[in-house]
């Protein structure tokens, strides 16, 4: 691999789209983002527009090949990452009859209950590994046939906003097993699309994409943008994964023995493991990178899109997020604590219909002292999450901390003393980016390093023991507000 050369990772996140170029070596050398509206209401939609993503991600691209260019280096290989769980309906035109339904659209959540409750709900679960719940597009699927039966009729095929965005660049429909695992559709064992999960959902297997190996490439010579890229000979594009998947990957979490917890607009505690595992009380994930290579994990909508929303629409200040943040690590919130369900929560209690409540509030709480109690509710359901995966995942001996949350000093300093096990720092916060670009880089012979990582900060007895007390009186707050 010549020096000039270069990996790309382009990560199709929900709330951005990112393009980011690293050296055969894995230092960084360029990155480009783009914001990704979505779209809410009180049914419960949360929804994008799939030609905006396509077209987001395209500029991204070609601004990202353009600084690369500037720079004398010419792209080997790229790898691609997205969020899961989308699901767009096509005509046969392959134009799309409706918005994309992100992870986050609890509409489908009388169906996903109705499953659970069946006898076929946890068969199902056992066999593909992705939990019942309305993010499942098996379960937006049977929601979409019930509740929009003329688009369910009119549609030739359904796939996801990834799947959307590289049949855009290569003109073909094909999905990866990351992917493919995490629509509720596919066999987790068998890594194939599984006949009663089709049948509940009222779709043919011709009806979805293809399912091809994580590496599976085509030329970047054929890529609709290649005009406009500076390529190496031979470059390659990879198809890649999923976003937690990949950034399992970059954490290196399966050789280091390392739970990780990535908080981006959502939050997971993930675990890499050999074989397809799955539990029915915790309903955690299994996804599958590809045979022999699994991603076990505890989901949760309390991430950052909490920190978002108090910022954005409670206090109408946008733009000031990480000023806030930083403030909020300068105040005391006292007997102020926050149950950060803006967006209902997934694991433990897999209830679309939970919702937020800061508890405490006195007249001497300011933004600062509301954000603070986000945050820490957060780090306290993250908490909650850790203490299960450590009972689930084989041999985790500690656990990393991922994501951009964590570059404010305090939070990572609260997250230390909190988790029961010693805490990681995760150099990089675009796990997600780097593990497409290396999935990208073995394709043309290029072996990334997984992301540096350095210990995390020592937490102080004091504080441990005021959060651990802190700790305790939420769990009780979390069981009496929702019982």
């Amino acid at each position: 691999m010549n020096r000039d050369t270069c990996i790309v990772g382009l990560d199709l996140g929900t709330t951005s789209i990112k393009a980011v170029a690293y050296t055969p070596a894995g230092e960084l050398l360029a990155s480009r983002s783009a914001v990704v509206k979505t779209e809410t209401g009180p049914d419960g939609r949360a929804v994008q527009n799939p030609d905006d993503v396509k077209e987001a991600a395209a500029a991204v691209l070609s601004g990202l090949a353009a600084e690369i260019a500037q720079q004398g280096r010419r792209i080997a290989a790229l790898g691609m990452s997205a969020a899961m769980h989308s699901l767009v309906a096509l005509d046969p035109r392959d134009e799309p009859l409706m918005p994309a339904m992100t992870w986050m659209d609890a509409r489908p959540a009388e169906v996903a209950q109705a499953l659970w409750a069946s006898p076929d709900g946890p068969r199902l679960y056992a066999r593909t590994g992705t939990p019942i719940h309305a993010m499942a597009p098996v379960c937006k699927l049977a929601w979409l046939r019930r509740d929009m039966p003329d688009v369910f009729a009119r549609a030739r095929r359904f796939v996801s906003l990834k799947e959307y965005v590289w049949h855009h660049l290569f003109g073909e429909w094909v999905c990866d097993p990351a992917m493919s695992s995490a629509t509720g559709l596919l066999d987790v064992h068998e890594l194939s699309w599984d006949p009663g999960a089709l049948e509940f959902a009222g779709v043919r297997a011709d009806q979805l994409s293809r399912v091809v190996p994580a590496d599976w490439s085509q030329p970047l010579a054929s890529c609709r943008l290649a005009p406009r890229l500076p390529l190496a000979e031979g470059a390659q594009a990879v198809v890649g994964g999923s976003d937690g998947v990949l950034a399992t990957l970059a954490a290196g979490a399966k050789d280091r023995e390392m739970l990780v917890v990535t908080i981006g607009t959502s939050l997971a505690v993930r675990a890499a493991s050999r074989r397809p595992v799955t539990n029915a009380s915790l309903r955690t994930f299994c996804y599958a990178l590809g045979e022999g290579e699994y991603v076990l994990g505890a989901p949760s909508n309390a991430g950052g899109i909490v920190i978002d929303w108090i910022v954005q629409t409670l206090l109408g200040r946008p733009g000031e997020i990480e000023e806030l943040l930083a403030a909020a690590g300068d105040v005391q919130v006292d007997h102020l604590l926050a149950l950060p369900y803006v967006a209902g929560e997934r694991a433990p209690f897999w209830d679309e219909r939970m919702s937020a409540a800061w508890v405490g509030l006195r007249l001497h709480h300011g933004p600062a002292h509301m954000v603070r109690a986000a945050v820490e509710g957060v780090l306290f359901h993250t908490r909650w999450l850790v203490e299960e995966m450590l009972g689930l995942a084989e041999g985790a001996r500690g656990v990393m901390l991922a994501g951009r949350l964590f570059e404010q000093p305090w939070i990572a300093e609260a997250a230390a003393a909190l988790l029961p096990v010693p805490v990681w720092m995760q150099a990089d916060a675009d796990g997600a980016a780097y593990g497409a670009a290396m999935m990208a880089g073995r394709r043309v012979g290029v072996d990334l390093p997984p992301l540096a990582v350095m210990p995390g900060p020592q937490a102080q007895a004091a504080a441990r023991a005021d959060l651990e007390r802190r700790y305790a009186t939420w769990r009780e707050l979390v069981e009496k507000l929702r019982a």
